[in-house]
């Protein structure tokens, strides 16, 4: 199944300043975290973000949140929600807010993203983007990415899959905005 930009949101978990510190290679999948936002923004697809333990671990890194609009300080940002959590899985924090496909980047690999693809997958078809996501250790991550594989609802893609299903065809109007995200 083809991932609809209408049936679609963003779901960034916890990309926060002590959790981006540890993480190998951060500029590669916080890039297409960001490639991800700016399609979302552009296309009208809602992006929902959480923050583990925010008091522990940081905010939400800058790059980040300079792509949300600031609308209510702490939570509201326009159409975008950030929600602060101490649960692994953001699950019940985000449930309410996403459409069919959630399209699910961020860290780590193996915890939080890992238990909030696996609980989502129950009721919707979940999008989890391999060069968006991270963990401390590249083994964490590999058997993440194996296990969720293993489950039916939950399709493994790359963040040029998620923007190019966005768009369906070089005849959108948005394709040379987007196409310029990923040169």
């Amino acid at each position: 199944m083809l991932i609809e930009k209408q049936k679609s949101t963003l779901v960034i978990i916890d990309v926060q300043e002590k959790l981006v510190s540890v993480m190998p290679k951060p500029h590669i999948f916080i890039d297409n975290i960001i490639r991800l936002q700016k399609a979302a923004k552009a296309l009208g697809i809602k992006t929902v973000a959480t923050e583990q333990y925010p008091e522990g671990l940081g905010k939400t890194i800058e790059k980040i949140m300079e792509n949300f609009v600031k609308k209510k300080y702490p939570l509201e940002y326009g159409d975008n929600r950030l929600f602060p959590k101490t649960e692994f899985s953001s699950t019940k924090y985000v449930f309410n807010e996403i459409q069919e496909h959630p399209i699910i980047c961020g860290i780590e690999a193996h915890v939080c993203v890992l238990q909030t693809a696996i609980n989502l997958a129950k009721d919707k078809k979940v999008y989890v983007v391999q060069d968006a996501i991270a963990s401390r250790n590249e083994k964490d991550y590999l058997t993440a990415l194996s296990r969720l594989d293993k489950y039916p609802n939950i399709e493994i893609v790359s963040c040029e899959m998620v923007l190019f299903e966005w768009l369906k065809s070089s005849d959108h109007p948005d394709f040379k905005t987007i196409s310029q995200l990923i040169k």
